[in-house]
């Protein structure tokens, strides 16, 4: 049985001509929760929330769509604890 409240990260590295613009067209996509500006070889973390599998394929190929992304790597959260 899949969850039926299920989390993940995207992990997205984008290409040159990255804009705040990029940024606020990501966070209209449906199950964005939030997005995590990096330093390092990833540019942005974005924290999603999806109803089961297919949601959250739907949500990854949109962020995906954005002009400007050159790749996402997904991954799901199985556990989390709070301090």
């Amino acid at each position: 049985m899949l969850p039926t409240n299920m989390q993940a990260f995207i992990m997205v590295k984008v290409g040159p001509g990255y804009s705040r613009e990029m940024v606020k067209e990501i966070l209209d996509v449906e199950g964005v929760e939030e997005i995590f500006e990096l330093t390092g070889d990833i540019d942005m973390l974005v924290k999603v929330r999806a109803t089961d599998i297919e949601d959250l394929s739907r949500t990854v190929f949109k962020i995906r769509e954005t002009k400007g992304i050159v790749e996402t790597d997904t991954r799901l959260i199985i556990s989390s604890q709070k301090a």
